[in-house]
């Protein structure tokens, strides 16, 4: 079976990643951090690098401000599918303190994906052949203009035949009823839905992943997986009625930032080149292990599991 190309849509950021803390300093005063990783981030770009680096066809279609900053992502994604374009305002940057026990605080700017809307991004996809291929929207709460419409988008994409997936990340208020709303739109319209333990029990409403599953289930359509990344519990798929669950290895990391994005290019790589569920959630467990266990992160090819 041939490998299908994968289309990553969504948000670019750079990131500075440092730590580790405890306590947060006083005001006024200043500390020494340890480590610290400057690198383009974002979920949407998180997900493509590690693609490229499973030398997985891939395209990544988004955007960079117009700023040095935008010109370091951009000089990342330079290939013969890629289509990042800068508009005229600062690019967004993040900042990720590291605490111990892998959590992690994030102070971050909007600057350029507040203009991330649907005629951009009907733009920028435009002249791509996305028929055949898989496209993945990811990092939904992080456009504001594109929430609006990016059902719109998703159904645009599916119309021309893509195989679709979302990663809408944690909304910025957290799971309003706006918010659930929102989501539960875009359902309909994707064949992954990849999600994180917290953000499944969320959207749901619910209290546990046991009680949120059924409330999935009753809005699926036939033959939809949703994926649900549980960390160092590893990963289950939802489909018609039936949960396939997949164990993690046990790995000690200083810096999980990006791995529900590494474990999305690992599952999808699995998927579009015709792995079962099984074995596609085990990619994206390899995949995600592998890239978090890097500080700082490399872009050297990353060989898939065997």
């Amino acid at each position: 079976m041939s490998v299908r190309t994968i289309f990553v849509i969504g948000n670019a950021n750079l990131d500075l990643v440092t730590g580790c803390i405890d306590e947060w300093p006083e005001p006024g005063t200043e500390i020494f951090l340890p480590q610290s990783d400057f690198r383009t981030g974002g979920s949407a770009a998180n997900t493509a690098l590690a693609l490229k680096r499973l030398q997985h066809p891939c395209g990544f279609l988004s955007a960079i401000g117009s700023d040095p900053a935008g010109q370091m992502i951009a000089q990342q994604f330079d290939g013969p599918l890629d289509s990042v374009r800068a508009l005229p305002a600062r690019t967004s940057i993040s900042v990720g303190i590291l605490h111990a026990g892998a959590e992690r605080t994030f102070f971050s700017t909007n600057g350029h994906l507040d203009h991330l809307d649907l005629p951009f991004f009907e733009r920028v996809t435009e002249n791509v052949d996305v028929s055949t291929g898989l496209a993945l929207v990811s990092g939904a709460f992080t456009m504001p203009a594109l929430l609006p419409d990016h059902d719109a988008l998703l159904r645009s994409l599916k119309g021309r035949g893509a195989e679709t997936a979302i990663d809408p990340g944690w909304p910025g208020e957290g799971w309003t009823p706006e918010a659930r709303n929102q989501a539960k739109e875009w359902l309909q319209h994707s064949d992954h839905i990849l999600l994180n333990e917290k953000e499944t029990i969320g959207l749901a409403a619910a209290e546990t992943l046991a009680q949120a599953l059924p409330w999935f289930t009753a809005r699926l359509r036939p033959a939809t997986r949703l994926i649900v990344k549980r960390g160092a519990e590893g990963a289950l798929c939802l489909c018609d009625g039936a949960v396939t669950e997949c164990g993690a290895r046990d790995l000690s990391v200083f810096d999980t930032v990006g791995a529900g994005d590494a474990f999305n290019a690992g599952y999808l790589h699995a998927v579009a080149g015709g792995a079962s569920i099984r074995s596609a959630l085990a990619c994206g467990i390899d995949v995600a292990g592998r890239v978090i266990s890097e500080f700082p992160r490399s872009s050297s090819p990353l060989a898939p599991a065997a």
